[in-house]
């Protein structure tokens, strides 16, 4: 029988989040579903509560380090907007997002965990926003307005899909920019 690394512990995890929650993330669904026995999760990890802590650790990884690339790799709004759209289409499941977040609802450790990749988006793109506008509360509110964009459009059922999302965004973004141009326009009068 192949041995498992962790990822695909992690992996396995994930899809018991996505598919029936948190409650069910337990040791005997995990082997179970991967048809391994519990010496096989022990040997990876100390115990469920060693696998919860890793298994987040890992999907804040795995979530910042977008982030991180993105900083290195561009310098100007639209070329990091960009790049923010292909690797969120990429890298990020919205049925995992939204798991993790009704974990994190019930759970002190999920919490930390979701406030602390929360916080590191929201810097992010406040950072972004401010090669937009100079004026730090516009970039807090557009940021702000741009996450929830986010967030909310997992949660809608039935889920936008990802032509409808990406026109939705776009007049957003277009009316981020009338707005700037407003307040640019009054500031000069």
């Amino acid at each position: 029988m192949k041995r498992l690394n962790k990822t695909a512990w992690f992996k396995q995890g994930f899809n018991i989040l996505k598919t029936s929650g948190a409650a069910d993330l337990t040791i005997e669904n995990l082997t179970k579903k991967l048809n391994k026995t519990k010496g096989s999760f022990y040997h990876h990890f100390k115990n469920r509560d060693d696998y919860f802590e890793k298994l987040l650790e890992f999907w804040e990884k795995k979530q910042t380090f977008n982030i991180i690339e993105i900083k290195k790799q561009k310098k100007t709004f639209n070329g990091i907007n960009e790049t923010l759209l292909a690797l969120s289409k990429r890298n990020m499941d919205p049925d995992i997002e939204v798991a993790i977040r009704a974990w994190a609802l019930r759970d002190p450790l999920a919490r930390t965990f979701q406030e602390r990749i929360d916080s590191q988006r929201m810097g992010f793109l406040r950072a972004m926003f401010s090669l937009m506008t100079d004026d730090p509360s516009q970039a807090e509110m557009m940021s702000l307005i741009r996450y929830c964009f986010y967030i909310g459009s997992h949660q809608l059922i039935p889920a936008i899909d990802e032509q409808t999302y990406k026109k939705k965004l776009d007049a957003l973004m277009a009316m981020f920019e009338t707005y700037v141009d407003l307040n640019r326009s009054k500031k000069i009068m």
